[in-house]
């Protein structure tokens, strides 16, 4: 074999090998890429994609105080994130799996729905902004039986911006235990809205 043909032959395959190399280089930094930007999606996401499809059958909340704190989640998107009409239809579907069986039966979905958008309406026209809310300590939830059911109730601390400032009040939940999981049996405000000090 001539000179011409095997210095052909070796800067060929030179050429192969770089083109080899550089698709397993552009394999290799497009996996790391697609990864990356899915673990960014993930970190993005907002509130409000993580309600609309939080998972209740694989993490329901365990205690009433996780409860209300996912309650109080959903209704912080509700009154101070502004949420789409759509997205108000499955948060409110989401929200419902933590109602008892007996609140259900009397808050029909519609019905719900209709109430849920008046109120936030009539607060948002208010002026009011949901701000934050504040859980009470696992010893301050009280736990008790009625008529062989387990119950448990605890008050959570509801704080408004508004134009003068921030006022807050206090929302009390009566949940009960129904096949293992606590729901929200009643729930109501339990004071007047007061003054932030």
């Amino acid at each position: 074999m001539s000179e011409k043909k095997h210095s052909k032959l070796s800067d060929l395959k030179t050429v192969f090998l770089a083109i080899f190399f550089i698709v397993i280089f552009l394999v290799f930094f497009n996996s790391l890429s697609d990864r990356a930007g899915k673990e960014r999606n993930k970190e993005t996401a907002t509130e409000i994609d993580l309600l609309m499809n939080y998972d209740m059958q694989r993490d329901y909340p365990n205690t009433p105080r996780d409860v209300a704190k996912l309650h109080n989640r959903y209704f912080e998107a509700f009154y101070g994130k502004g949420v789409s009409d759509d997205e108000l239809v499955v948060m409110n579907q989401k929200i419902r799996e933590l109602y008892s069986s007996q609140l259900l039966m009397y808050n029909d979905e519609n019905t719900n729905l209709n109430m849920l958008k008046d109120n936030i309406t009539s607060v948002n026209d208010a002026g009011y902004e949901y701000a934050s809310y504040e859980l009470p300590e696992a010893s301050q939830i009280e736990y008790y039986t009625q008529n062989g059911v387990e119950m448990a109730t605890l008050e959570v601390k509801i704080v408004f911006n508004v134009k003068s400032g921030m006022e807050y009040m206090y929302v009390k939940y009566v949940m009960v235990k129904e096949n293992d999981q606590w729901k929200i049996h009643v729930w109501g405000i339990s004071d007047t809205v007061q003054m932030a000090e």
